[in-house]
């Protein structure tokens, strides 16, 4: 009996020892590079990524401030494995070069790879506040614009410089008289929208959702001519020359470094499973932006709250 004992011991050893390395020290002495882009909601899946990469399958992980343009050389290089919130509208070129290998450059073609849906879809546009268009509901269209900028303060908004946008283009091809004023950060740009809608002022923004502020702030989407095939050339044929559209809506997808899956498999998994609501990356950026909660500590109180959100996405 104890021989059987042994035997069944050591069978029962060697079971598992085929099966696959799971849970926290799957990913012991491996560094992993996730950028996070000068933008809350993109630093907000990287930090809940970290932590759960790092607690449940114990790699490393090294959070890289990255703008979204720098990030895909980064990626097909090597030099980052994952961003977590790519915004496809502004990045057509990114996007047939770095993914789909058809353009050429300094760099390899290709060497980044769809990484899946976040969950999330993004708009860009023109935003007014609610306090004008019921002043001036024609404001509320492209055309109401033309002729009356003054109504606006003869300004739009812009905010940092890195971000994708064809504002200056739009403005240009519908003829407004608009004079473009980078805020420089998205933080910079909720200020000043913060301070002109206190004081209701007239204001005229670059803004997008999701993004916590609209639960602040009562803003009205200006209605842009629809986008179309030309604007899809011109942002990936022409650096957004003649681009005259509202920007396309957005399914926020992520990208991984083509060597991801064999490098970690367990985090390439994780990730590309990696997926929750606008909601969920909302509360979280509220808890940062809004409450003034450290980054980490807020995604850390997401992922107590949430288990049967992100314990599916582990391998």
């Amino acid at each position: 009996m104890a021989l059987a004992a042994i035997a069944l011991a050591l069978f029962a050893a060697g079971c598992g020892d085929d099966e696959p390395q799971t849970g926290r020290d799957s990913g012991e002495g491996v560094t992993l590079r996730i950028a996070v882009n000068p933008w809350t909601g993109s630093a907000v899946n990287a930090n809940v990524a970290k932590i759960l990469l790092e607690r449940e399958l114990g790699y490393t992980v090294e959070l890289v401030e990255i703008d979204e343009n720098t990030q895909f050389p980064a990626l097909a290089s090597g030099a980052l494995d994952a961003s977590l919130e790519i915004w496809p509208s502004g990045h057509a070129a990114d996007i047939q070069r770095y993914i789909e290998g058809r353009r050429g450059g300094p760099l390899r073609d290709g060497g980044v790879v769809r990484g899946g849906e976040l969950g999330l879809i993004g708009n860009i546009g023109w935003w007014v506040p609610n306090y004008l268009v019921e002043e001036q509901p024609e404001l509320a269209r492209h055309q109401g614009l033309r002729g009356s900028e003054d109504l606006v303060g003869g300004e739009f908004l812009a905010a940092d410089p890195t971000f994708v946008s064809y504002d200056e283009e739009i403005i240009e091809s519908l003829g407004l008289d608009l004079e473009v004023v980078h805020t420089g950060s998205e933080q910079a740009l909720i200020d000043r929208l913060d301070s002109a809608i206190a004081n209701e002022e007239p204001v005229l923004t670059y803004f997008y959702e999701p993004h916590w502020a609209h639960r602040k702030f009562d803003l009205t989407e200006v209605q842009l001519p629809a986008f179309d095939e030309e604007c899809e050339e011109a942002a990936r044929e022409r650096d957004g020359e003649g681009y005259d559209c509202d920007y396309a809506n957005d399914v926020l997808f992520k990208a991984f470094w083509l060597g991801l899956e064999d490098k970690a498999p367990a985090a390439f998994e994780f990730l590309s499973k990696f997926r929750y609501t606008t909601d969920d990356q909302q509360e979280i950026a509220f808890l940062v932006d809004s409450e003034g909660v450290p980054m980490r500590q807020a995604a850390q109180r997401w992922i107590d709250d949430n288990p049967e959100v992100w314990r599916p996405w582990l391998p």
